[in-house]
Parts: structure tokens; C-alpha cells; sequence
């Protein structure tokens, strides 16, 4: 008889995890999280999508109609620049903190420890599927969807990508320092305000665009909205920094990790 899939998991540092195995592994976590996070809560798997929907009101109310920014259909610039955002915080946030927060998994003997920041922001992905439909009807109020929005996948690729680099550098800080999850955290406030989520590239002045570039989350945002509503995509130099960057962290992070996860358990 084969062995079982979990049986087939190596201590930590003592071999590569095959990807189908971390795959495996991966979705399970993600499915036992999500479970235990809506576990005895009224509206449940509706919550994400309610703070989304709120906060996409405030938004829509303040820069629509008491400072209108004089954008073109705002809902939607305003709700597909929102999902890509709230995605990358929760996930950043919470993929930080990862470790801290299970470190009892850390002890076991054939958890690979670099599955634990993964499974933290694939489970706000699944809160950017529950909003998909609202974009839709958006969408469809705003003039239909078109063609390019197949496009969309390929975003969140780089957007996981991107993630996961940033994920593996601050859960293995975190251990460490634990001044690093707080430090995300206002950071994360500060790239909120520099990233296009409420406002366009082409309403900010010249001599400050060449900063926003350097954010790949404004050239990601700026992307999907360019494939959701024809608007034009970032420069060539923006989309090859942000490609350069994203791979760049990931090799950096998933080396680092890799080599500093056998002092974990003795880190917490």
C-alpha cells in the first residue's frame, strides 16, 4: 500500500517538499482556516465581503460626491483597485504573523514551516472570489465586461507572487523581532495612501509618479483596472520593475526562510 500524502512530508531543512505535496498541504490548511475563522458567526462567508462593501461606500461617497476626483465610472475604479488591495494587507498582515500564531504546528515534525505564510494570504483570496460577482454587476451597469478581463488570472499570479516573497521575509522576521509585525502594519497604512486605490496615477502630479512606479502594488492596481475598463496599462519601465521586483523578492524570501526555519522552535 502507498503511503499516505502526510506521511510522505519531511521534517523541516531535512529535504525539498515536492509541489504537489506543499500544494496539497497548502489547500487543507486554507480550508481548515477558513472554517475556524466563520465558525459561529452569523452571516459568516458574507463578513469579508460586507467590510468590502462598506468601506467601497465610504470610498465611493467621499471621492465621488464630497471631494469628487471627477473619475469615470469611481464604482468600479474604486472596487477593483479595493479587492487587490484588501487582499494584499490581509494577506501581508496576516501571513506575518503567521508564525507567531501556530507556532504549535511549528512542532510538528512533518509540517514544512514555509506552508504556514502561504496558506496566510491564500485564505483573503478567497474573499476576492466572494467579490468578484459584485465587480461583475458593476461591470455590467457601467457598459458590460470585456474580453481583456480573462487577463485578470495572470494579475493574480504576479500579485501572489509578490505576496509571497513579502510573506516569507516578514513571518521569518517576526520570529526573531517581534517589533516586525507592527512595523507591517504601519507600513501597510502608509502604502495604502501611496498606492492607487482610490485616485489614478493621472491625477497625481508628474514629479511625484516616479515614486508611485516604484510601488508594484500601484503598477498591479493601475493593471487591473486598465483590463477591467480600457484605461491605458503602466509604462513598459513600471510593469519590468514590478516583474524584477516580485521575482526578487520571492528568490530572496524563500531562500532566507528556508535557511533560517531550523531555529524557529527555539526562536518561540
Amino acid at each position: 500500500m502507498g503511503q499516505a500524502p502526510t506521511d510522505r512530508l519531511v521534517a523541516p531543512g531535512t529535504e525539498t517538499l515536492s509541489p504537489s505535496l506543499f500544494k496539497e498541504l497548502s489547500l487543507h490548511l486554507v480550508k481548515r482556516e477558513i472554517d475556524a475563522t466563520h465558525r459561529m458567526t452569523v452571516l459568516g462567508w458574507a463578513w469579508p465581503l460586507v467590510r468590502q462593501l462598506v468601506q467601497l461606500a465610504v470610498l465611493v461617497f467621499i471621492f465621488g460626491s464630497v471631494l469628487d476626483l471627477g473619475i469615470d465610472n469611481f464604482p468600479v475604479f474604486v472596487f477593483s483597485g479595493l479587492i487587490a488591495w484588501t487582499w494584499f494587507a490581509a494577506g501581508c498582515g496576516a501571513a506575518t504573523a503567521s508564525l507567531l500564531e501556530q507556532r504549535h504546528l511549528l512542532v510538528q515534525p512533518r509540517l514544512p514551516p514555509a506552508v504556514l505564510p502561504i496558506v496566510a494570504i491564500v485564505v483573503p483570496l478567497v474573499d476576492v472570489l466572494m467579490a468578484l460577482p459584485v465587480l461583475v454587476v458593476l461591470l455590467q451597469v457601467e457598459g458590460g465586461i470585456p474580453a481583456t478581463a480573462l487577463l485578470i488570472p495572470v494579475l493574480v499570479i504576479a500579485q501572489l507572487l509578490l505576496m509571497s516573497g513579502i510573506a516569507w521575509l516578514t513571518a521569518a522576521g517576526a520570529v526573531f523581532l517581534r517589533d516586525v509585525p507592527n512595523i507591517v502594519a504601519v507600513g501597510l497604512n502608509v502604502l495604502f495612501y501611496l498606492t492607487p486605490v482610490f485616485y489614478g496615477l493621472h491625477t497625481i502630479p508628474q514629479k511625484y509618479a516616479g515614486l508611485l512606479k516604484l510601488n508594484p502594488m500601484a503598477t498591479i492596481v493601475s493593471s487591473y483596472r486598465a483590463i477591467l475598463l480600457g484605461q491605458p496599462l503602466p509604462g513598459a519601465f513600471a510593469i519590468c520593475f514590478s516583474v524584477v521586483i516580485s521575482l526578487a523578492l520571492l528568490a530572496v524570501g524563500y531562500l532566507t526562510f528556508t535557511r533560517v526555519q531550523n531555529r524557529f522552535v527555539d526562536s518561540l
